[in-house]
This record gives C-alpha cells, structure tokens and sequence, in this order.
C-alpha cells in the first residue's frame, strides 16, 4: 500500500441529507441510464432546442465530449441525483458554448478586444489559492470570473449592471445546490454565484481540460485522454470566453486561479504570453491530507463510488504532488517558463495578515494598491472570519506517514522555505 492509498482508504464518505438518500434510494429500483440519459445526442438537441442556436464553433470539442460521456457512462456510477446534476451541467456547458459562438457572429469586434494584462493564482490544491482570491476580488479594478458569467456568460455582462444582473441569483441556486446536496461542503469550499471560480471553468465549454469535469463524476479515461493532447485548445477557449466578458465591462487587470495549471504552464505562457503567476506555499504535508477529504466529499456529492486513489494525483497522491512541484522547478531552472514572473506567498504570512500580504504583493507585480482597495479588504476580513464557516475537519495522518512524505517534498520546501504545519 502506498501513502496516497492509506490516506483514500481512510477517507469516509459523509451521511447524506435523508431527502437525498431517498431520492437515490428510489433511483436504485429505476433503469436511471434512461431515464437521465447521458448520450451525445440527447444532450446535443436539448441545448440547440433551449437556445434556438446550432453553431458550437470549431469542432476540436466533440471528439472529447464523445470520450467524457463514454467514461461518465461507464465508469463514474452516478446515483439518480448525480445523474440529474451532471446532465444539467453538460447541457449548460454546450448552451454557454452555442451563445459565445452566436456573440462573436454577431459582434465579430470582440476579436479585437485586448485582454487586460493576467495574474494567475496557482499551488497546490488547499493552499489559499481560493483565500486569496477572493480578497483580490474586493479591488475594483481587478477582473475575477465570478461563477454566475461561466454558467451564463451571455449576454455579455456589463458595467452598470455588474453587480445586480439576474442571472447572479439564477447562478447562485445552481451552484449552491452542491450545499444542499452534500452540506459537508460548505466546510471545504465556499460556492456562490457571485464568488469567483477558477479558469477550468471557462476551459470546460472546450471539453480540452479535465480540471472542472473531474466534479461531474469520476472519469479516469476521459482524464488520460485530456492528458495526452495539447490543453492548448482549452486555454484559448478560455481567453475567447474572456474577451467576451470583458467586452463591455472592462478590467484594469485580470486576477485568475487554477492550480491545475501548473500541469501545463509552458502551454499557459503560450496562450497568456504576459501572464504573471502568484505561487501560493503551504506544507504539502497538510495540502495533500485537506485534499484528500475535498475531493472525496465533491465526488460523493453524485456517486456512490467510493473514493479512489486515481483521483487527481497531482493533489491527492503526495508522490503525484511531490513530481508536480519538481517538474515546475525544474522548468523554472531550465528556462522553459519565466521563472522571473513567478512571484511567492506563503500561506502562513496571508493567514496571519492577509491584507499586509497583499500589499506586499502589489507592491512586487508593481500594482498601486488604493487605499479604497485596502479598506474594503480590511473590513471584509473583519466581516467575514473563517470561524463563521463550519470547520473542515479531515485526518492529517501519523508521525511515520510525514517523515515519508517529508522526503518527498524535501526539494520543493527547501526551495522556497515552505515552513512545516504537522
């Protein structure tokens, strides 16, 4: 047994809402395969049907959406309710696919639109990427992909009407239904239709990334697929996406996240030739333990599937992390990315102040940081302590496990003096 699969064996999946267990109790007596069907072209008409639209664009999505039906079919063994969720996520996936294409038809000016210069959040999983994020969010001038414009990006949102579109609250129900479904949820991560959400989202619409899929049931095929072509196609889609939510409410600067990324950076500089990355430090030790527990938990959310130790590697397995963080230092050192625009921030000096580390980290991507931005951080942070939300409570293992792990994760702590937490 390796470590990764003493922590999944470990893990214990939560006591479902009774609402919930007897609507999958019920689905269990049901041929739930046809009823909810999860078939290229069912899922295909329904969306043309709901937007009156026919054209997706380029065609490099449909062979990955035939594979990832194939593996949700096959191998994720969604409950009723699971099957439920994820057909209605697909179905929007391909709407919000059909209304970009139909957009840029209609305004082929958006091409044209300059993206505001990147930042992107990036770490391992459980490493404040999500924390810090949402504080930089509060800055006016900074751009977030806020969950309600990659559920409905169109029409194309707009300055005036930014905070108050209804589609927010449509998107908030959506999101929130994770809550209701599973409540341990809200313990490991906050949704809502005004938080931001992470750059997998947008890739989605391309079927090229398995970053956001990976919720919608466990699909290890359609996860190998992904993983040996190009996340080029995915990237751009994203930044195609963005264009058109910037269009007519304009950033000064975007404030992404995807610690996924860190897969594929060399093809994230590729697609964001001026991106900068803002590497979130924590002990992985502990990263990889709270990991653990959230994938687990988003899983159960659709299946009852216990969890499997295949399950996002690069976050879950501490040799799959240990060769993640290698494989960026290494090509950091071989000048295959910028390590010059690579900026650190430890996870134990944000959560100790994190306005004050914002700031420095304004003060290093040589961004003002206003006053009005400070303020509104500061009584944020006063507002809303992490005490308010439930605690995560999740086995971080015994002394033997760390010293292993330790060895692991030797080279990266050292490298950028990530101080223990276990």
């Amino acid at each position: 047994m390796n470590d990764s699969s003493s922590r999944v064996q470990q893990w214990k999946p939560p006591v479902r809402p009774d609402w919930v267990q007897r609507v999958n109790e019920e689905g269990s007596y049901l041929d739930i395969k046809s009823v909810v069907p999860l078939d290229a072209d069912s899922i295909i008409s329904h969306a043309k049907a709901n937007t009156g639209l026919s054209d997706f664009g380029a065609a490099e999505w449909v062979e990955p959406f035939h594979v990832l039906l194939k593996s949700l079919n096959e191998e994720s063994n969604l409950n009723l309710m699971g099957r439920i969720m994820t057909r209605a996520d697909l179905i929007m996936y391909l709407e919000a696919r059909l209304r970009i294409e139909d957009t840029y038809k209609k305004h082929p000016e958006i091409e044209d639109v300059e993206l505001a210069s990147p930042t992107l959040i990036v770490g391992s999983g459980r490493s404040g990427t999500s924390a810090i994020q949402n504080l930089l969010n509060l800055d006016q001038e900074n751009g977030t992909t806020q969950h309600w414009e990659a559920v409905f990006p169109c029409p194309p949102p707009e300055k005036a009407a930014y905070k108050t579109d209804p589609r927010i609250a449509k998107a908030d129900k959506i999101v929130t239904m994770w809550n209701r479904v599973t409540p341990e949820i809200m313990a490991v991560h906050e949704f809502g239709g005004r938080m931001p959400t992470e750059m997998i989202h947008l890739q989605t619409m391309s079927f090229h990334n398995a970053g956001w899929t990976i919720f919608l049931g466990f699909t290890p095929t359609y996860t190998d697929w992904v993983n040996s072509h190009s996340q080029l196609v995915g990237l751009l889609y994203a930044k195609r996406a963005m264009k058109l939510l910037q269009w007519k409410n304009p950033c000064t600067r975007w404030m992404l996240k995807s610690p996924e990324s860190m897969l594929y950076l060399p093809e994230m500089f590729q697609a964001f030739p001026d991106v900068k990355l803002v590497w979130m430090h924590r002990d992985p030790v502990k990263t990889v333990s709270s990991a653990v527990n959230m994938v687990g938990t988003i899983l159960w959310l659709r299946s009852d599937q216990q969890l499997s130790e295949n399950a996002i590697q690069q976050i879950t397995d501490p040799a799959g992390l240990a060769w993640m963080f290698n494989r960026v230092i290494n090509q950091m050192e071989q000048n295959e990315i910028p390590a010059d625009r690579i900026y650190s921030v430890q996870y134990a000096d944000f959560v100790r102040d994190p306005v004050a580390t914002v700031a420095r980290l304004y003060q290093q991507l040589g961004i003002v940081f206003t006053p009005v931005a400070r303020q509104v951080m500061e009584m944020h942070q006063r507002e809303n302590p992490r005490e308010a939300r439930p605690a995560h409570n999740y086995s971080v293992g015994d002394r033997e496990q760390h010293a292993r792990e330790r060895e692991l994760f030797k080279r990266y702590q050292s490298y950028f003096k990530v101080p223990n937490e276990v």
